[in-house]
């Protein structure tokens, strides 16, 4: 059905611009989409046994993690993120009294020096097989990529509105994309069976 990674983000920024779920910053076009329904999205982790027991998750400066960001750090745990081009991969602990934004991710935080348990990243487009797609800059895949070479076992994520969630575009996958282990959406969480 797709021809290109690109004919999907199109379509996705288009749709969710027409269907009225997009959220500031606009347009969406070229970025991870903000959407509304992020805090009801970013609450369904709270499901997963692996988030429960987890120590430390990791989730990128994209604005639409930032209820994500905040309920890590509200519930106890280790907050790791990478600044913005992948520059360095810091982490701030429970308590901290930093904002989540990309602004403050950059000021704050301290090295990264812990095993990660669980990635979100953010998507333009994701399928039930758990292949997904970015803004196109492959910054999402790098991440999770030097996150998996240094604990294998990591679960992997993406936060997205049920609009960005389709059937199969298996064919758009490409060798360095790497796919995710479940996705979080405004209504759900769908876990990827192998």
């Amino acid at each position: 059905m797709w021809k290109s990674k690109m004919e999907l983000r199109d379509y996705v920024w288009n749709l969710i611009i027409k269907k009225k779920v997009a959220a500031f910053p606009y347009p969406p076009h070229g970025r991870i989409p903000n959407f509304v329904g992020a805090v009801e999205a970013s609450k369904q982790i709270r499901k997963l046994d692996e988030y429960r027991k987890a120590e430390c998750i990791f989730s990128p400066p994209d604005g639409v993690l930032i209820p994500l960001r905040r309920l890590v750090l509200a519930d106890g745990k280790i907050l790791a993120y990478s600044t913005p081009h992948m520059k360095s991969f810091k982490m701030m602990k429970p308590g901290t009294r930093a904002n989540v934004t990309i602004r403050d991710l950059i000021r704050s935080g301290e090295l990264l020096t812990r095993r990660v348990d669980i990635a979100v990243v953010g998507s333009v487009a994701v399928d039930l097989k758990g292949n997904r797609i970015g803004k196109g800059s492959g910054y999402g895949d790098k991440e999770l990529a030097y996150l998996k070479d240094r604990n294998p076992n990591i679960l992997s994520g993406t936060l997205v509105h049920s609009l960005q969630v389709f059937e199969d575009f298996s064919q758009l996958a490409q060798e360095h994309d790497i796919p995710v282990d479940f996705v979080l959406t405004e209504k759900e969480i769908i876990i990827i069976s192998s």
